[in-house]
């Protein structure tokens, strides 16, 4: 094989080959994030805000309850943390109903994941210094360093579809609304360091997360 040959081959593999790859993890993302199979428990649940109810339903794919699969989700010990906000539209987006309420969810959200993820940095710290005050700051740090604020574009689905994010050391959470594609209104765990809460209008999202927070609150820290 000539040189000329062996450098247009060498090409097209370098190209080719990460484009497959990119294009595989693009297409598998659905099947990531969406149970390819019944839940081994699902609980209805009615949750009270601003004057209504909300029916939401906790669905299980791992330990056959949802409570369990949420907090093993949400307190593992994880290295990274990404949490995906939605639709790029709602990047820029401004004054809307829809962007209201996001805002709102995504900062309830990130309070809620930021909390719970700082626990282990915090504990870790505080043993070392034996300082409320220093444990504290280095929790901050560590968990602003390590936890990724994205938008559902081409490469975090790739990412995602990979399993480079959402797997036993980079947690995953993804906000599904009205813009998303949601169906319906529930959370779920489909798998180890994956979790989805989707709602099919963004108020009910907001209240979702709300529901999330109030199952991390439940346990014993």
């Amino acid at each position: 094989m000539n040189k000329r040959l062996l450098a247009l081959v060498l090409t097209i593999v370098l190209i080719v080959v990460p484009l497959a790859v990119a294009f595989y993890g693009y297409n598998n993302y659905t099947k990531v994030i969406e149970p390819q199979r019944k839940p081994l428990a699902v609980k209805p649940v009615a949750v009270p805000f601003e004057g209504r109810t909300y029916p939401i339903l906790l669905e299980s794919y791992i330990t056959g309850d949802p409570l369990v699969d949420i907090n093993m989700t949400l307190r593992s010990p994880y290295e990274r943390a990404t949490i995906i906000l939605g639709d790029p539209s709602f990047k820029d987006c401004k004054g809307s109903e829809a962007c209201v309420w996001r805002v709102r969810t995504v900062s309830e959200l990130g309070a809620t994941i930021g909390a719970v993820f700082g626990v282990k940095y915090y504990v870790e710290d505080i043993m070392k210094s034996g300082s409320n005050k220093t444990a504290a700051y280095k929790a901050a740090k560590e968990t602003t360093e390590r936890i990724d604020n994205r938008y559902l574009a081409f490469i975090p689905k790739v990412e995602i579809g990979l399993g480079l994010i959402g797997n036993k050391k980079h947690l995953l959470v993804i906000l599904k609304g009205p813009r998303e594609g949601a169906e319906k209104n529930r959370i779920y765990c489909p798998k180890p360091g994956i979790l989805v809460i989707e709602g099919t209008t963004e108020d009910t999202l907001f209240v979702e997360v709300l529901l999330v927070k109030t199952i991390i609150s439940s346990q014993v820290k």
